[in-house]
């Protein structure tokens, strides 16, 4: 890149206030310019004196003791040598001063020095360019916005057939068939990688138009020859599908292979190899196959069977595994006739029988698996959908479904039968984890015992050789929701926070341990917190299950949603009962003002029951008092005393009436448990109780034996 200071007059005087006219002349003589810059005593440029400035003034002024200040002009621009030929060479003075880097005045330019200088070197750059396009490997072809040809190096000749002085000139398609250019001169739009041919030669061309002040006035293609490349790259491309299909046939295979040289070390083998042998096959790469067979593995060497035979070789034999395998050797033979490699075919004969014992077991898995979708499609339908209207349990779902987001742990808290369960299902259903099993586990409804083993599995100690998987390997990659979690002993609390914290699950019974990824949803009653400060929680579970706790509001806090509650279950209810009920307003309002201690559990109840026992088709207020408040009346709710009895058998016989009665409400120990706040273990003992002291439950009615 030419600069200022490489065409330059250098200079070694400048002129000062006390110089003449005639001293100015003679010094621009003796250097050979047509100017010099006059300095302030202080060094400073005021100006520049030139011969054009002196003949401007006139001859006849003219006296060579004159000073040369008179002659002054501060018409110019100051240049630095550093400064690029391109940016100053059309500047509109006719000679510049030019300073160093330190400000100091090293030599003067003229205009027409810089112009030459300038021409000179785009003159050079030009024939370089033009060496450059002569001397491509690709083609180079352009064009004027009238699709002239104005350009065209001799690697172009062969495809457009015309020499360079036949073809500059001439319009293109007199030339050659058009390859596009002249739809880039007009659409202005480039084409990239196009393919074209000329005879037998294939070419590949990228077309770009030329523009110029944002006008476009010509295109340029550029085209090479990829015949011969082509036609390498579709062999090449032949030869990689078929090796890949090689490599997919040999790894898909059920049989396991193995291939080896004739020195019988083995070159490659597939992934069927490690599962029959129960070995890492990708180690066995660069073996000698003897290793297999000194190692146990193998009893007999194929490999010399079918040297020895100079042909295909079968043998039956029991692995290490204790598999029956059918083993075959297989030569392959060169171009001149000798064995060049052994292809063994090792087919697992046991895992037939297993897979035809398998196929029976599945059938009946099958039908077990079909009958528990097809419950728990049931299930679904007949849920509680989570029906929202007010700001509260707006704010409980937008929170839940923004967890729902992240694999944090969460705890529900609220009272039975708000929808704690529901919730965490919603927050499983919107999570990643979706693809994957929920399970729901009540930590209240099971002795010590079984609750660990619900929940953390058991290896083989219970005698079958199976032993049972917990629901938190189940849910693996899911999510598993444990109700009343506070009621988990504390034991069990240690083995749930290594699953948190490791994600390592210790099977029960067993010194085995597995890796989990499942996330726990939690559900309370009550506020964990308390349950820590009893002594009832481990407070390290505490801090890392709490990671996002959701206060779900009791019903009655929620007035706004009853209504939506109440024609939802409404509608379902008809649905299922194909029937078709509508509650009476003053109904309605009794509902609005009942304070639902038993939540959206203990409503979904109340109007089915509402729905099947109404005797027109409107429900009634009365209808609706008498099932709200009918429990408040049953005199097994209340308590008379009619003479003195000592106090513990007056508990007794309170206890029996109140599990005979919450029996006969709920059917099972664990909606009985619910009902009476209490563990299922606690239900089942007083049962049993009643049993030994020879009480049975029939109807509903207490009855001696």
């Amino acid at each position: 890149m030419l600069r200022v200071g490489q065409v330059m007059s250098r200079l070694s005087v400048c002129l000062y206030s006390y110089h003449t006219i005639g001293d100015a002349l003679t010094l621009m003589k003796e250097k050979q310019v047509n100017g010099l810059p006059l300095l302030s005593d202080q060094g400073h440029l005021l100006g520049m004196v030139t011969k054009e400035q002196i003949f401007e003034k006139g001859l006849e002024q003219y006296a060579a003791e004159n000073k040369a200040a008179d002659y002054l002009t501060t018409r110019f621009l100051p240049l630095k040598e550093e400064s690029v030929l391109d940016d100053v060479w059309d500047l509109p003075f006719d000679i510049y001063p030019v300073f160093n880097n330190q400000e100091e005045i090293t030599g003067v330019v003229t205009k027409y020095s810089l112009g030459q200088a300038y021409f000179q070197n785009v003159q050079l750059r030009s024939q370089e360019l033009e060496a450059v396009f002569d001397s491509a490997h690709n083609g180079i072809l352009a064009i004027n916005r009238q699709g002239i040809i104005t350009s065209l190096n001799p690697a172009a000749e062969r495809p457009t057939r015309s020499t360079k002085e036949e073809a500059i000139g001439r319009f293109l398609s007199d030339v050659i068939i058009p390859t596009g250019l002249l739809e880039v001169v007009r659409s202005g739009i480039p084409e990239f990688g196009a393919k074209f041919q000329v005879g037998r030669r294939l070419y590949i061309s990228n077309r770009t138009p030329i523009i110029k002040d944002g006008e476009v006035i010509g295109a340029v293609g550029v085209f090479q020859d990829v015949s011969e490349m082509e036609k390498v790259l579709q062999e090449l491309q032949s030869v990689k599908q078929l090796n890949e299909e090689l490599r997919t046939t040999v790894a898909s295979s059920y049989d396991g292979i193995i291939i080896c040289d004739n020195q019988g070390e083995i070159l490659r083998c597939n992934p069927a190899v490690g599962r029959i042998l129960e070995v890492s096959w990708e180690e066995l790469l660069g073996r000698p196959f003897k290793d297999l067979v000194d190692k146990g593995v193998f009893q007999k060497n194929i490999i010399y069977l079918v040297k020895k035979q100079d042909g295909l070789v079968s043998i039956l034999e029991s692995s290490s595994a204790e598999h029956s395998l059918v083993i075959t050797g297989n030569p392959v033979y060169d171009e001149e006739g000798k064995m060049a490699k052994i292809v063994i075919n090792i087919r697992d004969m046991s895992e037939i029988i297993f897979l035809r014992e398998a196929l029976e077991e599945s059938k009946q898995l099958s039908k077990k698996y079909q009958a528990e979708i097809a419950q728990m499609r049931s299930h679904q339908e007949t849920s509680a959908d989570i029906r929202s209207g007010s700001v509260i349990m707006k704010n409980v779902l937008e929170l839940a479904s923004r967890v729902s987001q992240v694999d944090s742990p969460v705890v529900l808290v609220g009272e039975q039968g708000v929808g704690k369960e529901e919730i965490a299902k919603l927050i499983h259903s919107q999570s990643k984890r979706r693809e994957e099993p929920f399970y729901k586990l009540n930590c209240g409804s099971f002795p010590y015992q079984l609750l660990e083993i619900e929940i953390f599995g058991q290896g083989n100690a219970l005698g079958n050789g199976k032993g049972k998987t917990g629901l938190l390997e189940l849910a693996n990659n899911g999510s598993v929701y444990l109700e009343d979690i506070g009621k988990m002993p504390l034991n069990l609390q240690g083995r749930l926070l290594r699953v948190l914290k490791d994600k390592m699950l210790q099977i029960s019974g067993g010194k085995e341990t597995v890796s989990v990824d499942t996330r726990i949803l939690a559900g309370t009653n009550r506020p964990l917190i308390e349950f820590v400060e009893k002594g009832l929680f481990r407070e390290d579970l505490y801090f890392s299950l709490n990671v996002v706790p959701i206060k779900v509001p009791a019903l009655r806090e929620r007035k706004e949603d009853l209504i939506p509650l109440v024609l939802f279950y409404l509608e379902q209810n008809n649905k299922r009962h194909e029937m078709d009920k509508v509650i009476s307003p003053d109904a309605v309002q009794l509902l609005l003002d009942y304070p639902w201690l038993g939540n959206v559990r203990e409503m979904e109840n109340v109007i089915e029951r509402l729905v099947v026992t109404a005797r027109g088709k409107i429900i009634s207020a009365k209808e609706v008092d008498l099932v709200l408040y009918e429990k408040e009346k049953s005199p097994l709710r209340a308590v008379t005393v009619t003479g003195v009895i000592p106090l513990k058998q007056a508990m007794d016989d309170l206890e029996q009436q109140l599990v005979t009665l919450a029996m006969e409400q709920h059917g099972t120990t664990v909606k009985a448990a619910e009902a009476l706040g209490v563990n299922q273990s606690t239900v089942v003992r007083k049962l049993q109780k009643l049993k030994e002291s020879n009480v049975g439950i029939e109807g509903g009615s207490i009855r001696k034996k």
